[in-house]
């Protein structure tokens, strides 16, 4: 068992939610446990109660950390654009390391089953204007009528759809479409997704 530390009270939220992170990346969420992660802290399960209430509580608030982090993410990538810039690819790598590496879309899941309702609404939506003044730009130097709002919108929440439902199904989703899937590829399904996505919000 880890020494116990006194730590403030924010340090402390940090700290178990650091803890958390690496049960879920190394166990999936039924290892995200209150005394498991009270014994690799060294501190007791009342102290994460105290910070968090339920483990239900403590799984949304690891969930919205990695939504935030992507957000972040997301916002770093799409400064260095150009105005009529949409790098799809460097977009789906980061919804790739959030879903998949960071095991968000596994957590997500396990939340909506536990009866969880996300609250909040515009995760993306900074992402969505960027994308579609791109668009709009692209347009004007081609002499094209204006992208909808509606087209840019569908295509960004396809594409975070794609990389959440791999990083949940795994080869299921694959499976659901052959009957011999062993020469079907996750990562090229994921690429011809993106190269969908990034042809539409090219062309129309």
């Amino acid at each position: 068992m880890a020494t116990r530390q006194r730590r403030t009270p924010q340090a402390a939220k940090f700290a178990i939610l650091d803890a958390a992170e690496r049960r879920l990346h190394d166990e999936g969420p039924d290892g995200v446990r209150i005394q498991r992660i009270a014994a690799d802290l060294g501190i007791t399960d009342a102290a994460i109660h105290y910070h968090f209430g339920t483990r239900e509580a403590l799984m949304d608030a690891l969930l919205r950390r990695t939504g935030r982090r992507l957000v972040d993410d997301i916002a770093a990538t799409i400064e260095g654009w150009a105005p009529d810039q949409i790098d799809v690819a460097a977009l789906g790598r980061l919804f790739q390391r959030a879903y998949a590496d960071e095991r968000a879309a596994r957590l997500a899941l396990w939340l909506s089953l536990a009866g969880w309702q996300p609250k909040g609404s515009g995760m993306l939506k900074s992402l969505v204007e960027r994308v579609h003044r791109a668009r709009a730009e692209a347009a004007r130097k081609a002499g094209r009528a204006a992208p909808r709002l509606s087209d840019t919108q569908y295509a960004i929440a396809l594409l975070s759809a794609a990389h959440m439902h791999a990083a949940m199904s795994g080869k299921a989703l694959l499976a659901s479409v052959a009957e011999d899937p062993s020469g079907l590829d996750q990562r090229d399904f994921l690429d011809f997704a993106v190269g969908l996505i990034a042809r539409h919000l090219a062309e129309s």
